[in-house]
Parts: structure tokens; sequence; C-alpha cells
């Protein structure tokens, strides 16, 4: 019997096999990405006497580089595996949702030899079978370990994939170990001097040198990392952490990781400048956090969780013990962090113990629940640190905004020279309290603690109102640690305004939305949404925010971020209604996704569209199509009826606010209804300047991307690829701003990159579209048979454009139609008025300029007249959305053209002096969050 489930919901969730080891008979194979979801089982299950066999090679294979596969037995389990062992001399990459053995030591490049890349897709899961397979980095060698919100990187024991490893179980493998050249204070020559490139030390488990002179060195990326059950006693004075950061530097970024039930220390810091956000500590043994060597980096939202069965320190933290005055001396600067011991465990020990010379900066805390005490600090340098001046950047101990609730808030030992509680409690804002927490969420006592501005002091810190590691609007299914963390929340289930489905795709639960939605709905991680039919959020309260109708009703629906939406059929599509709103909270690491069926099956073609609707904002801001056709543009009686039976929209608002929509990806949409209604992939219909739009991208879509019927609403990092009709169309009176904005058309179906209106039935319509747009690149495919116009503007359309880079369509890069619209080139051209103004662009197509005959003005001489604009033979590289298009990257030639200076016009947009959406190579801001297609 083969019967197969998904190893990664397997790996996360709990499972009536007890995980895999109680699945007699079984093949259990990994096919692809899912949601976290919530925790595993609790193990303890094992074999029948009958095989079973985990299969977690990927269909693609492996990877590339020093990885292989290989099958191990072990029992009555086999598991068919991809493997890295020994030395790794050469890049190598682990493929998505690979399942890999850690045999052995297995070391990343060679201490002074030359940089070595280990790369870890999403959803990779490695592990270890014992104490001696750990994973090292060489200094001057990078990890990148970049999971996912919905597929992290997880590093674990193999008792873990047989479902044997318990709940408090530890110690089951070595643990990760990540050398750099940043510098220290604890050198294995006695002469040498802190902190210059002498200074070396060796690392525990015989991981090589690390130290040097370099703060800003760079190790790679831990982005959205998972380790567990590591920590393996080698002896008792050498014992792995989950993660040793050894002389790592501020280069390497570290941002949303856990480590979890670990027999050493969680995360310790020998040293170095690493900064880290985002982490998560559960069930250590140890130490939880700790540092020592010199460590001067920043870390932010750190909560740990400790168990009672056995666990040391909260946060352990030492400049160096056998010589508290080395330098350079640990100083970091941590904020928001909540610290939860287990008060009446026999293991529950401090919540937080300063010593050794120690300095740091620690704001905006809670600490509750140690058995022992909240604060300990020890050792008479250390004291001499609370002595200090107190300034922020000294070598000082400072504490503000911390709050402690433990069994004793203070250890106050014979012959401290410091009295601690009154030294503490004479800090700002620091207190004694009752805790009132909900899990690690902040209560009533600790939301009314006024917070430290940490953003004020220290830039790279998250501005944030609030103290401990998260705010207290969080919940469990919705925060920044829902979703990819083990073991840390129960499963929320299916939001309440949802339905479970029957239905799991991929081993992941799906929740179904249909109907009127006539209360706030809030879509969390942990489920993908299936929209059943047309859902309409709210019901249309009118035109008219300060009388609304009587029949009207206010909804909002919320988005989490790394929140997946899918549709089966054009029928099923969003509409958000006059008055209602949606909060589309995606950030660039777990973006929000709306797309197909196909999609998230996986099944889905490069060239697909138009598979499900899309995504409908009616607003109440002026519009100038009226259906009462006595009524006046801009006005309360002119409203017009939506595409795809989407409802009424127009008003007289312009501000009016729909909500916002950041870091939103909206894939495979665009139904054709008929010939004359097909759904845009969002429509925004009268929508006013009170809706915030950035980092939004529109993928395949079969009609328009994006479209802007009237209305004010302004947009920001606009991405548009593979668009069937028009990637950005406006009509109906449109006077909103866009910046930044990206149109990467595929050959195989496209028409216009801009395709600009006034109203095409009465060119002469008020009020008038006239927006603003800067710094924009639109990319045809020149050889290919479909790949239209670049800018067409008809129709008596006004508008003032921007810092342009145009190239590669198939037919010609501008094109103007109607007297009218010729006659906005005739206008004074100051901006402003209604006028076309078009400065610092550049064109490179086919053919520049359709000239046509009739027209009433030389399009190539005037366009050519303006400040800036030239036809060129374009330099563009890099980046590429669609394969065979020239990438988004500008160079030399581009690079030359003076750009306007458009923040002095209108300060709402950034200030930048180039043209195009991408400023050069550094500008990454389109990459990560985005679907790029690849084949």
């Amino acid at each position: 019997m083969s019967v197969k489930n998904n190893f990664r919901k397997l790996l996360l969730v709990s499972t009536s096999c007890a995980f895999f080891a109680a699945c007699a008979d079984t093949s259990i194979s990994s096919p692809g990405n899912t949601n976290v979801g919530t925790p595993p089982g609790t193990g303890g299950g094992g074999g029948g006497g009958s095989q079973t066999t985990i299969d977690l090679i990927p269909a693609g294979g492996c990877g590339t580089g020093s990885v292989r596969e290989t099958s191990v037995t072990n029992g009555d389990i086999t598991i068919n595996a991809c493997e890295i062992t020994g030395n790794i001399t050469s890049n190598t990459t682990i493929a998505a949702n690979a399942g890999v053995i850690i045999t052995g030591p297995v070391f990343v490049g060679v201490d002074g030899g030359g940089s070595v890349t280990l790369e870890i897709g999403a959803g990779a899961t490695l592990f270890g079978s014992a104490g001696s397979d750990y994973l090292v980095i060489s200094r001057g060698s990078r990890l990148e370990a970049v999971g996912t919100s919905d597929a992290p990187v997880v590093f674990t024991s193999r008792q873990d994939i047989e479902g044997t490893a318990g709940p408090l179980d530890r110690g089951q493998w070595g643990g990760l170990i990540i050398n750099g050249f940043a510098p220290i204070n604890a050198c294995i020559d006695g002469t040498a001097t802190g902190g210059t490139a002498g200074c070396e030390k060796s690392g525990e488990g015989s991981s090589g040198l690390f130290g040097g002179d370099n703060p800003a060195d760079d190790s790679g990326i831990l982005r959205y990392v998972q380790v567990r059950y590591a920590g393996f006693l080698i002896n008792n004075e050498d014992e792995l952490n989950g993660i040793a950061f050894q002389g790592v530097g501020s280069g390497t970024e570290v941002d949303y990781v856990q480590v979890s039930n670990n027999a050493d220390d969680g995360v310790e810091m020998f040293g170095g400048t690493v900064d880290v956000s985002h982490l998560v500590l559960t069930n250590i043994r140890d130490d939880s956090f700790d540092y020592t060597d010199g460590w001067i980096g920043r870390a932010q939202f750190v909560l740990v969780r400790q168990s009672g069965d056995d666990a040391d320190q909260g946060f352990e933290f030492d400049n160096r013990g056998s010589n508290n005055t080395l330098l350079p001396r640990s100083n970091p600067r941590i904020s928001n962090f909540t610290l939860i011991g287990e008060r009446n465990a026999a293991e529950s020990d401090q919540g937080m113990l300063l010593r050794a010379g120690t300095a740091g900066e620690l704001y905006n805390g809670i600490v509750v629940d140690f058995g022992e005490d909240c604060l300990d600090i020890d050792d008479q340098e250390t004291f001499d640190r609370i002595g200090a001046s107190g300034a922020a950047g000294d070598e000082d101990i400072i504490m503000q905004s911390i709050v402690l609730d433990c069994t004793t808030n203070f250890d106050e030992e014979a012959g401290d020279t410091t009295d601690l509680s009154t030294w503490f409690l004479g800090q700002a804002n620091n207190a004694e309290i009752n805790n009132s927490m909900s899990g690690v969420f902040p209560g009533p006592i600790e939301q009314a603690v006024t917070a430290f501005d940490i953003n004020a002091l220290d830039n790279w810190f998250t501005d944030v109102d609030y103290i401990g590691a998260f705010s207290g609007s969080e919940t469990d299914a919705s925060n920044w640690a829902a979703g990819w963390t083990y073991n840390l929340f129960a499963d929320p289930g299916c939001p309440t305004g949802t339905t479970e489905s029957v239905e799991v795709i991929n081993g992941q639960r799906i929740c179904q939305i249909t109907g009127n939605l006539t209360s706030d709905l809030r879509l969390t991680r942990g489920s993908m949404y299936e929209l059943v039919g047309p859902v309409f959020v709210g019901v249309d309260r009118g035109p008219d925010p300060a009388s609304p109708l009587p029949s009207g009703i206010e909804a909002e629906l919320t988005i989490d971020p790394g929140v997946t939406i899918f549709g089966s059929a054009g029928s099923d599509y969003i509409v958000i209604t006059r008055g209602s709103s949606i909060r589309s909270n995606g950030t660039a690491t777990a973006p929000v996704t709306m797309t197909s069926r196909s999609d998230v099956e996986g099944t889905v073609g490069a060239n697909d569209r138009g598979q499900w609707g899309g995504l409908i904002i009616n607003g109440r801001a002026p519009i100038n199509a009226c259906i009462d056709g006595t009524a006046t543009g801009g006005t309360t009686d002119c409203e017009k009826s939506g595409e795809g039976s989407s409802g009424l929209f127009g008003g007289a608002t312009p501000t009016d606010d729909s909500g916002n929509i950041f870091y939103t990806r909206l894939l495979y949409a665009g139904f054709l209804i008929n010939n004359e209604d097909e759904l845009n992939g969002i429509a925004f219909q009268a929508v006013g300047s009170g809706t915030e739009v950035d980092y939004v991208q529109v993928h395949n879509n079969a009609d328009d991307g994006v479209e802007m019927f009237g209305g004010a609403v302004d947009v920001s990092h606009l991405v548009l690829t593979g668009i069937r009709d028009d990637s950005f169309d406006y009509t109906d009176g449109w006077v909103g701003r866009a910046q930044f904005v990206i149109v990467s058309q595929s050959g195989d179906d496209a028409d216009q990159g801009f395709e600009f209106d006034n109203r095409g039935s009465n060119n002469t319509l008020l009020p008038r579209s006239n927006p603003r747009i800067s710094n924009f690149t639109l990319i045809g495919e020149r050889g290919a048979a479909e790949s239209d116009q670049g800018m067409l503007l008809r129709a008596g359309t006004a508008g003032e454009l921007y810092n342009g880079i145009v190239v590669d369509f198939g037919e010609d890069c501008l094109d103007i139609d109607d007297q009218e619209t010729f006659d906005r080139i005739g206008a004074t051209g100051a901006a402003g008025d209604e006028d076309i103004i078009m400065q610092s662009i550049v064109l490179d197509c086919t053919t520049n300029f359709d000239e046509s005959a009739g027209d009433t003005t030389d399009l190539s001489t005037w366009f050519l007249g303006q400040a800036n604009n030239a036809e060129i033979t374009h330099t563009m590289t890099g980046f590429a959305f669609i394969p065979g298009n020239t990438g988004v990257v500008p160079g030399a030639t581009e690079q030359a053209v003076t750009a306007f200076d458009i923040n002095a016009l209108d300060s709402w947009f950034v200030d930048v002096d180039y043209i195009g959406a991408v400023e050069d190579a550094n500008d990454t801001w389109y990459q990560g969050w985005t679907f790029r297609r690849t084949q």
C-alpha cells in the first residue's frame, strides 16, 4: 500500500499517525510548499513491525553542488533523502522542500579559503541523527537559509522526522554554527589585542576559528528558520548551542528565527556585531539568549518562553568571565522583549542575569513568572556599568520601560555595591507589577506602560509604541510569530465568518468565504481561503459619507501577512462596497497572495490567465461618467455601475478611505464575462486618496492589470507582469498619483503598457483625468507577435508623466489619439493645468512614435522638444520578470539622463535623482515579495 501525504504538513501539524513511525506499510512523500500551520504531534509512536518509507527527495531532485541522494534505514523506517557530509568546497543549492540528512560535522568552506555559499530553498528540512551531526559555516563563507512564512527552513533531528521526538526532548543532534570575521575580545593568542585581526578564538565542538577586524562581515541570511531538538552535550564544558553566532558581522541578516528544545543555549553570541529581529526561543534547557566575548549588535522583538522541566536564564549576558575588563566590551542594544518563565516549576531560574563586566541597553521589556528572580546583576565590573553616565552609546547598563513580576523581582546579595531595586525603579517607566499577560501577549497593565522611543534613538529599530515582543492588538492567530513557528500557538481553526471545507489541498486546511459579509472578518495565517462565488464586503452605504444609505452596512476585511486566497472560476471575486474597507496587510517577507485554484494546486501554466475574478474596490470619490445623464460629474449624483455586477461607485469625497493594500500580489485573474465585461486584476472604482496602496503586483491578468475608474487614489511600487490587455489603465476622471511602476509584458498576448483615457464616449467630461506619474519602467517584447504600444493617451485625458523608461514594444513607444487629447498638448504645459506634460522620458521601441494621418501635432517633434526627453538605444539589464525580456535595471544610457525633481513639485513623491522605477542593481524593492516567471 502507498499512501502519499504531505511531508511539510506532517512535519508541522499533529497527525493521527503519531507523526511518521506509526504509519505502517506506508510511503510518505514531499510534494511541495504548504503553510506551516500549527505544531506537530507529541511523538512517542514506534513502528508496528512493518516497513515505513519516508520519501523526502523532491520531484526535481536535491539541488546542485555537494548535495546528493541517499537512503538510510533505522529499524523498520527507511528514509529516502538528500544528504550533505564532509567539507563543502563549492557553491551548493539545496532544493526547496527537500529533506536533507546532515551526516557528521559538515563544514561550508574552508577557513581562510575561497568563499563558498550554501543556499537552502524555502521549505527544506535538514536533520541530524546524533550530536556529531552539525553544520558549520566557516569564516568567509555564507549560509543563505531563506524560508518564507508558510515554508520555513527547518533544522531538526532524525527523531523528529521519524515521529519519536517527545515534546521536551532535547540534544538529539548538534546544531548550527556560524563563524565570522567580526571583532571579539577573547583571543587564543594572549598577546593579541581584542578587536584586531590577530584576535581569534576556537569555537565549541571543534567548529574552527572565528573573530577578526571586520564588523560589517557578511555570513549570509537566516530568514524564517527553525532549529529544533539540537544542542548535544560533548562534555561538561563543551555543549553545542542551537545557533552559535561566533564573531558574526552586521552584514549578516537574521530575521524570523526560532530555536526550540535546545539542550544548551538557544542562541549565543560570541562577540561580533550581528543584529537579530523576530527571535523566538522556546523550551531551552540552558539559557535562552546568551552572549559573551564582546557582542555589540542589536535585537528587537525577542520572545523567550521557558519550560519548567529544565531551564536556566532567559537572558544571560556577559562580557568575559575570565577577564571582565576585556575590550571591545559587550554592549548590545535590545528592545521589545518578552521573557516568560514558569513560576512554580522546579526549574525556571532567572529572567535576566547580567555579569562579567557587560554593558548594554535594554528597552521596552516584559519579564514575568521566573521561579527565582527577574533581574540579577553580578560582578563589580558590571556594577560599575550601572554607575556610569547612563547616556545612550556609552559603556553603561541602561534599562527603561521594563516591567517585572517574578517570585522575587531582584536578586539582592550581600556585597553588592549597588541597591539593585532602587536603581532599577529609579529609571524611566520601569516598574514592578502584577502582570496581566494573556499567554505571550500583554494585558492592560503592560499596555499602560509608556514605551521608550527606540526608533528615535536608532532607526534600525522598528518604530513601536508598546513594550514587549507583541502589541496588545495581536492575537494567537494574528501576530508576527504566527504560522511559521513550531509549538508556540494552538491551531486557530477557520475564523468566524468562514466555513471549513472538507477538501484539503497539499495537506492544508481550506476555509471558504461566500456571500455578503455584513460584519468584520479577519483572515489569519494557518489556513488557505477559498472564494465561493462573488464575495461582497459590506452593503453599499451610498455616495455621501455624511448621509449614508439606511440599508447600508459597513464591514472590514482584514488579511494578515502571508495569507493566500484563491478562486476557482470567474464568478469568484471580491467586491469592497462603498463605505466598507479592505486591509491587506502583507509584508516584504510575507506578502498576501490572491490567486487561482490551479496555482495553489501546482498545475498553473506559465501563460494561464483568467482563472478567477479579481478584486474590485468601490469608493465615493469623484468620477465623470454618470449613469444619470442629467447629473454633474464629481457630485454625489454622479454614480456608475461597476463591471461584473460589482455595484455602484462614485461620489464627491476625493479623500474617501477604502482601507489599505500593502505587499499584495494578485495572480491569474481577470475572467471574461462577455465581450464588453471582463474583470480587471484590481479595479479601483472611484477610490479616494485616503486609501493606501503600496507594493502591489498583478500578474497574468486576462483583462487590464490595474484600472482606475475615476477617483483620486494614489499608488506606489506597482508591478504589472504578463498582462493580456493593458497593464495600467485609467478612465472616468482619475486625478491620483503614482510612483515606481514596473510593467513587464509577455509577448504571447499583450496590449498597451499604459492606456490612459478621460472618457471615450465624451472626451470633454469633467472632472478630467489628470494624474501625475513618475518613475516608471515599461518593457515590451520587441520581436513578439503580441507586444503592442508602450503608452497610449487618448479620449481627452490630461496628465503629467516624469522620469520614464519605455523600451522594446513591438509597435511603438508612444501614441496620442483624439483631438481633445492633442488639445492638451497645446495647452500651457504648467504643472497643475489640464495639460499633457512629459519630461525626462526615454524611448526605444520598434517605432518610437505612432504618427497617424490627421494628427494635428507632430508627436515626435513635440516629445523631443520637452526637457530631457530622448530616443535612445537602451542598455537595460538585470532582473527580468518575464523570460526573454530586457531586465528592469537601467544601464549607463538611462542613468545618464537628468531626472525631473518630482519631490520639489509634489512632496507626496519620494525624492529621487534617476529615471525609471529602479535606480540601479542595488535597488531591489521589487524583489522577494513578487512573483517572477522563471520558465
